[in-house]
């Protein structure tokens, strides 16, 4: 059987899924690319911009164009590109993730300026937490109003958001926060303060503790080592 694979310039795919001009969009540039470039991630090739020159385009294949697409939403929520690749091949980073967004995310109409679609919101959490939902071949829903890496304030994703307004959130969601932002002694400070009957919480509230005093035993042992 044929393939009628092709490849297509990044800013064409952008242009092609989004609808954005992504040469007028120098933050959303400086985001994609480290995406685009991630090693193993997507299926690319580079094409030599002119004879003799030393640059090249990188063209993502048409078979991972929804990946792709998938990948730019997911970076509206987190900063963190390995994060952002794990979802792709880890049932249990996938699901992570999706109750972060339902604990901390969902519900909210807006996170400073950045809007969010509650219904779209709800569905992506709906299909990150189905086993059966392919994301390399299925799109996900956008809830943004607009993507957040088209912010010029330097506060491109809803976890930089998060942060930015931390004196506002929950214990709750400030450990959540904290923890996805990989800042284990915060999200161990808010743990510390956190009431809750919600299981997920609570096992979130254990497990952050435990891997706190994992780290701290980790740390004096060095020391006793050391000394």
């Amino acid at each position: 059987m044929k393939s009628n694979e092709y490849y297509i310039s990044t800013p064409d795919a952008i242009l092609q899924l989004f609808k954005i001009n992504l040469s007028e969009n120098k933050s959303f540039k400086d985001l994609v690319y480290p995406l685009v470039r991630s090693k193993n991630f997507l299926k690319i090739k580079r094409e030599q911009m002119a004879i003799n020159s030393n640059k090249s385009h990188i063209l993502i294949s048409s078979d991972n164009l929804i990946k792709f697409h998938n990948a730019v939403l997911l970076q509206g929520f987190f900063a963190d590109t390995k994060r952002i690749k794990d979802i792709f091949i880890s049932q249990e980073k996938r699901k992570e993730s999706a109750e972060f967004l339902d604990l901390v995310v969902n519900g909210r109409q807006s996170i400073l300026a950045i809007e969010v679609q509650s219904k779209e919101l709800t569905t992506l959490i709906t299909k990150l937490r189905s086993k059966e939902f392919d994301l390399c071949s299925e799109k996900l829903p956008n809830p943004f109003k607009e993507l957040p890496q088209l912010s010029l304030n330097g506060i491109t994703n809803v976890m930089q958001t998060l942060l930015a307004q931390s004196a506002l959130l929950t214990q709750a969601e400030s450990m959540m926060t904290h923890f996805f932002n990989n800042d284990l002694e915060k999200a161990y400070a808010s743990s510390s303060l956190l009431t809750s009957n919600d299981p997920t919480l609570i096992a979130y509230q254990t497990h952050i503790k435990q891997q706190y005093n994992e780290a701290i035993e980790f740390d004096n042992l060095l020391d006793d080592l050391l000394n």
